[in-house]
């Protein structure tokens, strides 16, 4: 149950979409207090890091030491507030998905022998949890840019009078950010194959996808909709029947056929 963001793609390649959008005035949906409540939660998880690292170990939501904490850094209400996410709020989402790409990686390439490479399989069952968690609060975060990356493709179809080389450049940097955001939902959705995922985790990771659904259909293409309830299909074998029920809700989100905004662009 290895998360996808760091076997295919660089999230923090995508920061480079930011620098085309400082300075657009609109209403952002994020409050001005969330990138310090992030800062703050990130600097609380690093030192429990090191201090946990010196027993070579990790934190742990088992751990009543470690809980809160941890709840803090997937705590997406005080960090993003709520939709509506308008293109001024892309730079910080971008910024919160690399921080929250690297709790995830944390984990996953955790060796207790420093001189030894991580095994990523063994730590994908030991941090299940942990790795889940992290993935579920990934996936709100990812639903906001993509809702922020809409509304940034509609501003590109109003500005007729930017210049041409101006717009190509802001179009493949919206195209890159679809396809590395789209990687993600990939492998979050590969990972409910895992026939040892527990069925708490299982339920959590359906939750999130079924919730973020209607912005994801609208965001990406409709093959790719197509493809992505073919891989959800794959794991029914292994779900329990609430986490179907769940997919089952995603599953008709993808099913849509409408493509506007950033569907479609391209």
């Amino acid at each position: 149950m290895i998360p996808a963001p760091f076997k295919r793609i660089s999230l923090q390649a995508l920061l480079l979409i930011g620098s085309l959008i400082i300075g657009q005035s609109a209403q952002a949906g994020i409050p001005a207090s969330g990138p310090d409540y992030l800062n703050k939660a990130m600097q609380n998880f690093i030192i429990r890091l090191e201090a946990a690292k010196k027993h070579r170990l990790l934190p742990l939501i088992s751990n009543e030491q470690d809980a809160s904490m941890l709840e803090n850094v997937w705590n997406l209400r005080p960090m993003i507030g709520s939709s509506p996410y308008h293109a001024s709020d892309l730079p910080v989402l971008l910024d919160m998905i690399q921080q929250q790409a690297q709790i995830t990686k944390t984990y996953v390439l955790f060796s207790p022998d420093p001189d030894k490479l991580p095994d990523t399989k063994s730590n994908s069952k030991s941090f299940q949890n942990e790795i889940t968690r992290s993935s579920v609060a990934m996936l709100g975060l990812i639903s906001a840019a993509l809702e922020a990356a809409g509304d940034f493709a509609k501003t590109l179809e109003q500005n007729n009078q930017a210049p041409d080389t101006q717009i190509k450049t802001q179009k493949a940097s919206l195209l890159k950010l679809r396809l590395g955001l789209q990687q993600v939902i990939n492998g979050t959705v590969l990972m409910l194959h895992d026939p040892d995922l527990k069925p708490d985790n299982q339920q959590l990771l359906t939750q999130a996808l079924a919730d973020h659904s209607a912005i994801i259909a609208t965001s990406v293409s409709v093959q790719d909709r197509q493809a992505l309830i073919s891989v959800i299909k794959g794991a029914e074998p292994v779900l329990n029947q609430s986490s179907r029920d769940n997919m089952q809700r995603f599953i008709e989100a993808m099913n849509s056929t409408g493509c506007t905004g950033l569907c479609a662009l391209h």
